[in-house]
């Protein structure tokens, strides 16, 4: 086991089935599915263009796969890997938290940065903050719908342009 964390083209290679074992079929389309070029993705999985060629020509499964991974693949992990990525990064923001107000709680000696830390933290830690978590983690909100970072991120954007009169054709 790695103690390197997960890479996006990991998390691409999770959506090749076929190819779960990992090799440089795998990591070729894992590339690929991480919206490299077919180039590109050939540098990258370290493998020759020739031989993916030779795979497109002997192996038929390897080919769908491939046409997979330009289109439906791509996709699929274009939508989950901004989710992916936030709740990956927010647990670990979490298991910050919890250590240090762990520490506090037993009356351990807080460093000077953890104490400041404590006190940074503690004013998330409020019902309205609690709603709102449980809200982008659930679909606990008045629509029933998952909180979409893309769809926020889009929504800052026009309410920025709108409000300095920036105007997009």
């Amino acid at each position: 086991m790695s103690n390197e964390p997960t890479t996006t083209e990991d998390m691409a290679l999770s959506l090749v089935p076929f190819y779960m074992d990992g090799g440089k079929q795998a990591r070729y389309l894992s590339y690929l599915v991480a919206s490299f070029s077919i180039t590109e993705s050939c540098k990258l999985a370290k493998v020759h263009l020739g031989s993916v060629k030779r795979w497109r020509r002997e192996d038929p499964k390897f080919k769908v796969l491939e046409d997979k991974a330009v289109g439906e693949l791509r996709e699929q992990l274009s939508k989950n890997i901004i989710d992916m990525e936030f709740t990956r990064n927010f647990r670990l923001i979490l298991a910050k938290d919890f250590a240090i107000l762990f520490k506090d709680a037993q009356d351990v000696v807080l460093t000077e940065k953890e104490q400041q830390y404590l006190l940074l933290i503690r004013k998330f830690y409020t019902p309205q903050q609690f709603a709102m978590v449980k809200q982008i983690v659930g679909g606990d909100g008045p629509t029933g719908e998952a909180f979409d970072f893309t769809k926020v991120v889009l929504e800052m954007r026009l309410t920025k342009e709108v409000k300095h009169g920036v105007s997009q054709v």
